[in-house]
């Protein structure tokens, strides 16, 4: 059998067929790249030449290729030398028959090749990862402006269940939310959102009957893969959220792991006055307005008193928190967060926005690192999606010294919320730390190009440039923001210290003095060190340790608040302050000098 296989050239025939495959496969690995065909689709290549191979014997089997044309090879008999060599009927079928198989298998492996999404390129500059997906607002058919909240917080309950998937990459209503009753069209939103596929749809209540229709579009391509419409109870709406996470996922290919299964499986009910309370409660809790908050927080104790087991209330409550407890003055909100996050843990241990919740208490109030950062990894692992997680974690990093991974996290929270201007300020923040400039000064543009008036952005890019020396331009900057906001004086009164304006910083300064909120004492510090007191410099910065404000742990790096903490360091005082708040990197010795 190997004779006659050596004598009708069949291992020629293989040979120059894999050398020919390899060149081919050589071509595309070096061809692909240059025309946008992603990496992974060479795969499909391979599978076309493992298929023709078998092809290819049959051939070498049966035919020669000779100067005359295609012939059949021989026949050993040395008395049929002679014998005619020539193509009868059924060559030309089985040849007819090869060539329609060789061409199949081509056209699909060109077909799938197509069918492969290139990595495209956000508004940013991006790729665009290929199961990335937002959820557009559901547009309210009810006709009642109330129902807005409902609407709202359906949005955010899908965008919740789907940030379970790990194999999703699933991004923030903060960014999503913007295109409620927008023109534009579904490839420009996913371009600027970064994502390749969509959720839009409709939203309906009758008594408490909910209707939804729901689409998944393929954001590049405008086309529907998937729709379908849904009519529950209201008390019934858990199970809805976690089913349509499940069938978006299905219809996306991404495998569900046993236990994000599980969990979006659920049978859970509510009661639906209950969660109509929570929905509105929850809206308001996560305004930055303290009237807002407030009437947030009256509504979701309200809910709590008809349903004292209602994990989502909970959950709700320990946000407002955590909200209050980051504002100009904390009013011990943190600890109400941190209560609030572990009794809505100890009614559902599966929620991820409690123990991130939990973990920003753990992380600003408590300053117990190592239990913040078990907290923030469990949110994570729990919502793989939870873009503020990923900012907080970022900072939390910093104090343990690994700031390579503070930044990948900061980078993180603003892919997966590429519209939200704070991702941006806390990546230029970061940026600063590390004298990276033009990385900072890149990260304020794009949280101005978002929100110009942003005060958080603003007091960030007065930091970096005093951090410069361009205190000059620093007080351009925050003299053309609003004098009414808190962000604008913390960041005025060091800069107009810094810049030989004694008088212009004591001014700012008293205010605070007649108002000493938690970060009011920190930047009292801070405006105190420029002018050079050391001793109410120190002072203060005592005083801001016993507030414990929720941002003093970072004064231990440089560049950090604009360079004015520089002329405390060395003083015994100051390094009393730092001792006290245990901070990781310097219990394992990595704090540079």
């Amino acid at each position: 059998m190997i004779k006659e296989l050596r004598r009708r050239r069949v291992f020629r025939t293989a040979a120059l067929y894999i050398v020919a495959a390899w060149i081919i496969l050589q071509v595309a690995s070096l061809a692909f790249p240059a025309l946008d065909i992603p990496d992974s689709a060479i795969r499909f290549v391979w599978i076309g030449a493992f298929l023709g191979f078998p092809i290819a014997v049959v051939f070498g089997w049966r035919y020669q290729i000779t100067t005359e044309g295609i012939e059949k090879t021989r026949p050993l008999a040395a008395g049929e030398v002679t014998a005619d060599l020539s193509l009868g009927r059924t060559d030309f079928i089985l040849l007819a028959a090869l060539s329609v198989v060789l061409v199949a298998i081509a056209g699909g492996v060109i077909r799938e090749i197509q069918s492969v999404k290139g990595p495209g390129l956000s508004v940013l500059g991006r790729e665009i990862p290929p199961n990335s997906i937002a959820v557009l607002p559901l547009e309210n058919l009810t006709g009642n402006p109330e129902e807005e909240y409902l609407a709202i917080a359906l949005q955010e309950a899908l965008i919740s269940d789907l940030a379970v998937i790990s194999g999703l990459r699933v991004t923030s209503r903060t960014s999503s939310g913007r295109y409620l009753n927008s023109n534009k069209s579904i490839a420009e939103i996913g371009v600027e959102l970064g994502v390749a596929y969509l959720v839009e749809g409709t939203m309906q209540r009758i008594g408490d009957q909910i209707r939804l229709r729901l689409q998944l579009i393929d954001a590049e391509l405008d086309e529907l893969l998937w729709s379908d419409n849904y009519d529950r109870n209201l008390e019934d709406i858990l199970v809805l959220q976690g089913e349509v996470a499940r069938t978006v996922s299905g219809e996306l290919g991404v495998k569900l792991a046993q236990d994000e299964r599980h969990r979006l499986t659920r049978t859970r009910k509510v009661n639906p006055e209950v969660y109509k309370l929570v929905v509105k409660g929850t809206y308001f809790a996560k305004q930055l307005d303290p009237v807002g908050i407030d009437r947030g927080l009256k509504l979701l104790n309200q809910a709590i008193s008809l349903d004292p087991r209602e994990p989502l209330a909970y959950a709700g409550l320990a946000l407002g928190y955590n909200t209050i407890g980051h504002g100009a003055n904390a009013h011990g909100a943190f600890p109400k967060a941190k209560a609030a996050a572990q009794k809505a843990l100890s009614l559902d241990e599966y929620s991820g926005a409690g123990w991130a919740a939990l973990g920003e208490a753990e992380m600003y109030y408590d300053w117990d690192w190592d239990k913040a950062r078990a907290s923030q990894l469990k949110a994570l692992q729990l919502s793989p999606s939870l873009d503020q997680m990923y900012a907080h974690y970022a900072y939390l990093l910093l104090l343990y010294g690994d700031v390579d991974e503070a930044i990948s996290m900061a980078e993180k929270a603003r892919d997966l919320s590429p519209l939200d201007p704070l991702w941006a300020g806390f990546a230029a923040w970061i940026y600063m730390l590390e004298a990276r400039w033009e990385d900072a000064h890149q990260a304020i543009e794009e949280c101005l190009t978002y929100s110009p008036d942003f005060s958080f952005c603003l007091y960030t890019e007065a930091q970096s440039l005093t951090a410069q020396g361009k205190v000059a331009e620093a007080l351009e900057v925050l003299e053309n923001g609003d004098r009414n906001d808190p962000f604008v004086l913390w960041a005025l009164a060091p800069t107009y210290a810094l810049a030989g304006r004694r008088e212009d910083a004591l001014n700012i300064a008293r205010g605070w003095e007649a108002q000493p909120t938690t970060r009011n004492l920190m930047h009292l510090s801070f405006t105190h060190s420029a002018l050079g007191d050391m001793d109410k410099a120190l002072r203060y910065l005592e005083q801001s340790l016993e507030a414990r404000t929720d941002w003093l742990p970072w004064i231990v790096f440089d560049n950090a608040y604009g360079g004015v903490v520089e002329p405390m360091r060395g003083h015994p005082r100051y390094q009393a302050v730092v001792d006290q708040m245990k901070l990781p990197l310097i219990r394992n010795s990595k704090l540079l000098d």
